[in-house]
């Protein structure tokens, strides 16, 4: 017996030693700057406590593996939540997964408050069609709970053919079922609409061809005389910056675009060139269904005095990423960039604010407290539409939305 516990507090010191170790590796591997030894024993001081505190206390057995594994992923909960850990016995199945912001359902997913959360569902993709929302809330995926996953196998487990979620919608307490199957529905294409003498432009998503698309939509735009535009950025939550970027200068005739900046990584910047294919004035539509590169479009339009922003704010999501492979076998998928504004301020800093904001809160308590089935008033495009002094055309706004 006291030979057993003597061997098992060998163990436990080692796995602290290797955990101190580790911790080095990451800091030195990832940031490029060695700890202090004093905080390293105070950190590793207090790691210990806990690390006991746990595995002797807990009404369950609980291996030490478990509690390492949890430590580690806890570094990066704490960065932000689209970083994360993969443990050394996960690796086999991450390697099978392509990190990806659509996976054929049009699900752009994160993690929060411990469940799958819908950061958006991609305008015209399975996910939206079969009734998928922004901000909802996936609990399970094919009977698996989400709070067990990390957000890597979240999105490995919706990359299957056919899925079954089971969803709760912000404020209601029922569970909503969905079936999803992945479908090619790229490319997706621009959409405009006339409405009165407003111009209006609806990008998806930016992928291959946007830019272009765009461009061909502006120069309708002028020929037809339209001097004003409404351009449509809600639900764009991914796809390729430098498309996003060159659209953005489509725009503009001068300033900064945006940077990307970040500790260890080359720092750029995208100055707008003279061209234009629009000088009119312009709205941009936005919502928290708004991320990565349609905030770079829209905190270029703002910051550089080109239009005004209409709606919510933005969800924060402009960031570069990076996977470091660690010594231990496993790895850390981390940022290690962010995009900015035209004044150099990072956009994942609480988003991009629109410069008139449009509350949504008395139509979502009336969606949740009614069964009315008919198609809900486009708040925000009424709200852009009355700006440029047109009549708010209720019908239309709702086809639009």
């Amino acid at each position: 017996m006291v030979a057993l516990t003597m061997m098992s507090k060998k163990k436990t010191i080692f796995l602290l030693v290797s955990v101190a170790f580790l911790f080095s590796l990451i800091g030195g591997a990832l940031f490029g700057q060695v700890t202090q030894r004093n905080n390293v024993f105070r950190y590793l001081s207090i790691f210990t406590e806990v690390f006991d505190l746990v595995r002797n206390n807990y009404v369950e057995a609980v291996s030490s593996d478990q509690l390492l594994d949890g430590a580690f992923s806890g570094v990066t909960d704490a960065i932000d939540e689209f970083s994360y850990y993969v443990a050394p016995s996960q690796m086999n199945a991450y390697k099978s997964y392509v990190d990806t912001e659509d996976n054929g359902d049009g699900l752009v997913v994160t993690k929060r408050f411990g469940y799958a959360y819908v950061i958006a569902a991609i305008p015209g993709s399975p996910a939206a069609k079969a009734g998928i929302e922004r901000g909802d809330f996936i609990e399970k995926i094919d009977g698996r709970p989400t709070q067990r996953m990390v957000v890597w196998q979240v999105r490995h487990a919706l990359a299957a053919k056919t899925v079954q979620l089971q969803v709760l919608r912000g404020g209601q307490t029922r569970r909503d079922n969905f079936s999803i199957s992945q479908a090619n529905y790229h490319p997706l294409a621009i959409t405009t609409q006339q409405f009165g003498s407003v111009a209006y432009i609806k990008i998806p998503f930016f992928e291959k061809g946007t830019s272009e698309q765009l461009k061909n939509a502006l120069e309708s735009a002028r020929k037809n005389g339209n001097r004003k535009l409404i351009i449509d950025l809600r639900g764009n939550a991914g796809g390729e910056v430098d498309e996003a970027i060159t659209s953005a200068d489509e725009l503009l005739t001068s300033g900064l675009i945006t940077s990307v900046e970040g500790r260890h990584i080359d720092a750029k910047r995208w100055q707008a060139d003279r061209a234009t294919d629009y000088d009119g004035d312009l709205e941009v539509l936005t919502d928290n269904s708004t991320a990565s590169g349609a905030e770079i479009f829209a905190g270029a339009i703002r910051g550089n005095g080109r239009g005004k922003i209409v709606g919510i704010t933005t969800y924060g999501k402009s960031i570069v990423q990076k996977f470091i492979p660690l010594p231990s076998g496993g790895g850390v998928f981390m940022t290690i960039g962010h995009y900015t504004y035209p004044d150099l301020k990072p956009i994942k800093e609480g988003g991009v604010k629109p410069d008139v904001v449009v509350d949504l809160t008395a139509q979502a308590l009336r969606d949740r407290d009614t069964k009315d089935l008919k198609p809900r008033e486009d708040l925000i495009l009424q709200k852009a539409l009355s700006m440029f002094s047109e009549p708010q055309q209720s019908a239309a706004a709702k086809k639009a939305a």
